[in-house]
């Protein structure tokens, strides 16, 4: 996806070292080579009007110590070639200093210690106690001067007139260095604190757009819960403890449920997006018969406003293809449900499907109002809302169908209906044609006599969630034991002795994946097997699974087929 598209990404904080280490590499590495040559040329200029050893052999000494700062910036650390430069550059300033007499003119160098101890030391504690040596050493120099307790060469008058000019552009020069250097990194960290505040914002923005946004897309099917159930309860006799429920509104209950969930995994997917963390793998699939079904579902859906979803497949495409199955399934799904959103009542999504050019081509046209040329490209950012929709937003649907079809080596664009009102979606991907595997496989039934007696333990401090996890376990013939905390938990396993365990991973005072390796500590608990839960369905989250030694994880909402090839897995080759 491109840049534009995607939300605002706060700049990790290693990348933030990184580039500070290298700037302050480079600073260092700038200041070492400009204090080596002037060492090593006002050395020998030194020597050729003096003579004198003293001041030839330490300033040779001082040009070869400031180039073996490059060495340690580079195999040690930029902190320790920062402080060996700092020092190098104060001894030999106090040494020339007292050497040379007055005509050195020490105190001219006084700023350049001052703002070489801002560039190297980063703590205002540290900073004032090397300002506060500084200063004391070049007080002390100049006490020198007087008391000539350490007495300077013998310099001719004509050599203290030019060292007294030397003095003047040296310590001009090294000033203007180092406050370059300074005020060079003030203006860089002024503006990376700029620009990380005005990430911030955007971010914050972003996260108040998101909220927003999926409430909205989840208050919607909610609503036709909320409104089915309350119908029900307010109608039902209070005498009777069984009601009577139609099929048509359990249907629209179940699909309602099935829109809350595509918001949910669409969240995560973004997450995933946002962190690079999407990996793709592809299998052979039969892509004629996925299609219809697919379709079959979402026309069943659509009925909910009328909404008739007709599928067209072209006799070039092929039985078997090979792509990332979950990825390509994701992205018709979602422009599905978008088109079934906007479109027109008592209207038509047509879905085709070809094969042009050597390359797949999936099509979703809905019968709305359409989308504004300015506004098609903008559609594929996240929580657009277009005027003509009624400021509905597309969600994170479209953002994450194109993201998807690029990863898949495609892309993703809408065009207008060529045949009247409403929006055309042109998926492309490439043509990979797979031979029909040797072995089919058919869908398992459910075997319900599998499981019939087997006694399970659910912890969950939630009694909803508890309910859940009871309907479904009595469906297959499963006695279920109750506990609503971790201490819950370990008191009832000691006491009914479970087949298995499921828990939730987040729990008050203790979590799951505690109360799990005090099970794996406890003798007589420590052999039952442990269903880890989660509403967070991260990777991350799973790792922690894994790691802890849970035998199974389940992420909410529970899928039926899954709770039962989970268990079926525990009991039959436990």
């Amino acid at each position: 996806m491109d840049s534009s598209n995607a939300l605002p990404r706060i700049i990790e904080p290693i990348e933030i070292l990184n580039d500070q280490q290298k700037r302050h590499t480079q600073i260092v590495d700038a200041l070492a080579v400009i204090g080596a040559i002037l060492a090593f040329s006002l050395g020998c200029m030194f020597y050729s009007l003096t003579g004198n050893e003293q001041i030839f052999y330490p300033a040779m000494l001082e040009a070869l110590l400031f180039l073996s700062v490059l060495a340690c910036t580079r195999y040690t650390s930029v902190q320790t070639g920062k402080k060996l430069l700092f020092i190098l550059h104060t001894f030999f300033i106090g040494y020339f200093g007292i050497i040379l007499g007055r005509s050195s003119q020490i105190y001219l160098f006084a700023p350049f210690l001052a703002f070489s101890t801002l560039l190297v030391y980063q703590k205002w504690f540290n900073r004032i106690f090397v300002m506060t040596f500084c200063g004391l050493m070049i007080i002390l120099v100049q006490l020198n001067y007087k008391s000539q307790l350490i007495k300077a060469l013998p310099l001719s008058a004509s050599f203290q007139y030019y060292l007294h000019w030397i003095a003047i552009a040296t310590a001009t020069f090294l000033n203007g260095s180092v406050l370059y250097y300074y005020a060079k990194e003030s203006k860089f960290q002024y503006q990376r604190m700029k620009s990380l505040v005005e990430q911030l914002n955007k971010t914050n923005q972003s996260m108040r757009i998101y909220v927003r946004e999926t409430t909205h897309e989840i208050r919607s099917p909610l609503n036709v819960v909320n409104s089915i159930l309350q119908n029900y309860l307010e109608a039902a006799d209070e005498n009777k403890r069984t009601i009577q429920v139609g099929k048509a509104h359990l249907d629209a209950v179940h699909f309602a449920c099935q829109d809350i969930q595509l918001v949910m995994n669409n969240t995560l997917s973004w997450s995933k997006i946002e962190a690079g963390k999407v990996e793709i793998s592809k299998s052979t699939f039969q892509i004629r018969e996925w299609l219809n079904q697919l379709c079959e579902t979402y026309d069943f859906l659509g009925k909910k406003r009328a909404v008739h979803v007709s599928v067209s497949i072209s006799d070039q495409l092929p039985e078997y293809i090979l792509t990332d199955i979950s990825k390509l399934r994701s992205i018709i799904v979602n422009l599905l449900s978008n088109a079934i959103k906007f479109t027109a009542l008592h209207s038509i999504v047509r879905v085709t499907a070809s094969v042009q050019n050597g390359e797949l081509r999936f099509t979703v046209t809905d019968q709305g109002k359409g989308i504004p040329d300015p506004e098609k490209e903008h559609i594929f950012d996240p929580y657009v809302s277009a005027t003509q929709h009624q400021n509905e937003s597309t969600g994170l649907g479209l953002p994450i169908a194109r993201h998807l079809a690029r990863q898949l080596g495609g892309d993703l664009h809408v065009t207008d209906n060529p045949n009247g009102k409403g929006s055309t979606f042109i998926l492309l991907l490439p043509l990979e044609l797979a031979v029909p595997p040797n072995i089919t496989t058919t869908k398992e039934d459910i075997d319900y006599e599998l499981l019939k007696g087997i006694k399970i333990l659910v912890t969950d401090d939630d009694s909803m969630n508890q309910l859940a996890f009871t309907l479904a376990l009595e469906r297959l013939g499963i006695n279920v034991i109750l506990a609503d905390s971790g201490n819950d938990c370990i008191t009832k396993a000691r006491l009914f002795k479970p087949d298995i365990i499921i828990m939730d991973m987040v729990m008050p005072k203790i979590s799951g994946v505690e109360v799990l390796s005090l099970l794996q500590k406890d003798k007589e608990l420590k052999h039952i097997p442990t269903i880890l839960v989660s509403g967070n369905c991260f990777s991350e989250v799973q790792e922690e699974v894994i790691s802890s030694g849970a035998d199974g994880f389940l992420s909410k909402p529970v899928d039926f087929e899954e709770l039962y090839h989970t268990l079926k897995n525990l009991v039959v080759y436990a």
